[in-house]
């Protein structure tokens, strides 16, 4: 019996940033899926389960700051790494203070994939723990 491959979500407008994450997920090992917008990440998210997202702030049509609190009012209280070319970048209160989102920001072009990753996996293991502690 093999084990489940760590899934994630990367949503990117930008086709060469969103493909250029996908094949370094994809050649960890990861299972990966795409969107390009919010809506068609909200939309994904409907339909599979992944264990994490990666999140670009901004987006046509929904940013990627609605799209976080839009995951949340509907459940899917998953695991994010924020990923921004934005100078002026500033998180939100709310949004800094869900406890899914990795204090960690990524600057496009990502310069360490390696440390993106590591951000995620860590991020998925403390929301794991939260779950199991909430839990008893």
């Amino acid at each position: 019996m093999s084990a489940r491959m760590t899934s994630v979500v990367i949503l990117d407008d930008h086709d060469a940033i969103r493909e250029s994450l996908m094949a370094f997920f994809e050649d960890r090992g990861w299972e990966v899926f795409a969107a390009e917008t919010a809506e068609e990440a909200l939309e994904l998210l409907g339909e599979e389960h992944p264990d994490g997202v990666t999140v670009d702030i901004r987006l046509p049509g929904m940013n990627g700051y609605d799209c976080l609190r839009a995951m949340v009012d509907s459940g899917k209280n998953l695991p994010c790494v924020i990923i921004t070319g934005s100078p002026e970048f500033h998180l939100p209160d709310d949004v800094a203070a869900m406890p899914n989102i990795d204090a960690n920001v990524f600057v496009k072009p990502v310069s360490d994939m390696q440390l993106l990753e590591l951000a995620l996996l860590k991020k998925i293991e403390d929301c794991k723990g939260e779950i199991r502690g909430a839990g008893g």
